[in-house]
C-alpha cells in the first residue's frame, strides 16, 4: 500500500500545536446523489442558498479567544462537482480549509467518478493566501455503491492502485480516507505514526460497523479521528485515543438543518505522550497508551514538520 506526501504552508506552521475542526451535519439527498450519477446534478438556488448561509455562519464563527474555524469537513458525496471552484474560493478567501466529499460525475469512458476534495489555504512569503485544491479517487467503492452504478450501466473505475494521501499542511499532519476505503486494515495501517489525526468523509448507513472500525483505529493507529456521515445516518464525531469516557469528546446526529459543531484539536499534547515511553503513558487522563510497534521517529518527525523517509 503505497501514499504520496503533499506538503502545504511550509512558510507558516501556524496549526503546529492545535487545530480547531468543525464538523458539518447536514442531510444528504439520495435524489440528488442519483441526479449526479445520471448526469442531472442538482445545482438550484434552492439548494445552494442554505449551503452559502452555512459558509456564511462557518465563516463568521469566533471562540472566546476570538479564533475562528481552520479546517471544516463535510461527508461524503454531499457537494456537486461544479461547485468546486466556489469552494476552493472560499477556502482562499477566508483561509479556512474544506475538505467535501464530491457528488459523483461521469467522465468519457463512462466511469462514476466519487472524489473527496481538500481544499487548503496557506499564506505565501507575500502575506498573500493562496489555495491548494487536491483531490483523489475512491480507492474502493463498497458493493452497494457498485451494484446501483454498474445497474444504471456506468462502470467503476480501476483505482486500486492510486495513492493515499499524507498531507502536511501548516504544522499539521493529517490523511483523508472515502468511507469503504476504512474497512481495508492495509489502508489504515500505513499511517500509524504519520498522523495526528484521520478524517473519514461518509454516506454510511451501517453506523454500527463503522462505529466499530473508527474506534479501534484511533487507538490501533492512536491519532484523532473526525468523522462526518449524512446527519440523518448519524455518528458524525471526533474520536480521540483515550479511554472510553473521554473517547467521544464531540457527536452529533440528526436535525433537518444544516449545522456545524467545532472543537480544538490538541496535537502538541498528543504528540509529546506519544513521544514518551509506556511507563509515563499508563498513568495519562488524556490519552491512551500507544500501541506495539508504534515508531516513535515519526512522531519526531511530525514535530519537525519535515519529510518521513522509509514511506
Amino acid at each position: 500500500m503505497n501514499f504520496d506526501e503533499i506538503r502545504i504552508g511550509m512558510e507558516n506552521l501556524d496549526l503546529n500545536k492545535k487545530i480547531r475542526i468543525a464538523v458539518a451535519n447536514i442531510p444528504l439527498s439520495d435524489l440528488n446523489v442519483e441526479a449526479s450519477y445520471l448526469r442531472r446534478p442538482v445545482v438550484s438556488r434552492s439548494r445552494l442558498k442554505p449551503f452559502s448561509s452555512l459558509l456564511n455562519e462557518i465563516s463568521a464563527y469566533r471562540d472566546f479567544n476570538g479564533d475562528k474555524i481552520d479546517l471544516v469537513i463535510f461527508p461524503e458525496v454531499s457537494i456537486p462537482h461544479i461547485w468546486e471552484p466556489m469552494i476552493v474560493a472560499w477556502a482562499r478567501r477566508h483561509n479556512i480549509g474544506i475538505i467535501a466529499g464530491l457528488e459523483h460525475r461521469i467522465n468519457g469512458e463512462g466511469e462514476a467518478i466519487n472524489e473527496v476534495l481538500a481544499a487548503l489555504p496557506y499564506r505565501m512569503e507575500s502575506g498573500h493566501v493562496a489555495c491548494m485544491p487536491v483531490k483523489r479517487v475512491k480507492k474502493f467503492y463498497s458493493p452497494e455503491e457498485k451494484f446501483i452504478l454498474e445497474n444504471e450501466y456506468l462502470k467503476v473505475p480501476n483505482s486500486k492502485n492510486v495513492p493515499l494521501h499524507l498531507f502536511r499542511w501548516r504544522g499539521a499532519s493529517f490523511s483523508i480516507y472515502n468511507c469503504f476505503e476504512l474497512t481495508s486494515i492495509e489502508c489504515r495501517g500505513i499511517f500509524k505514526g504519520r498522523v495526528d489525526f484521520i478524517v473519514a468523509t461518509e454516506f454510511n448507513k451501517d453506523v454500527n460497523y463503522f462505529s466499530n472500525i473508527m474506534e479501534a483505529a484511533s487507538r490501533d493507529i492512536h491519532c484523532y479521528i473526525v468523522q462526518v456521515n449524512d446527519s440523518c445516518f448519524g455518528d458524525s464525531r471526533v474520536i480521540s485515543p483515550s479511554r472510553t469516557e473521554l473517547m467521544n469528546p464531540l457527536r452529533i446526529k440528526g436535525g433537518d438543518n444544516l449545522t456545524f459543531l467545532t472543537m480544538i484539536l490538541d496535537l502538541e499534547s498528543l504528540r509529546i505522550h506519544q513521544r514518551k515511553d509506556y511507563g509515563l503513558q499508563k498513568d495519562s487522563i488524556l490519552f491512551k497508551p500507544t500501541p506495539p510497534g508504534f515508531d516513535k521517529k515519526l512522531v519526531e518527525e511530525r514535530f519537525k514538520f519535515g519529510v518521513v523517509d522509509g514511506k
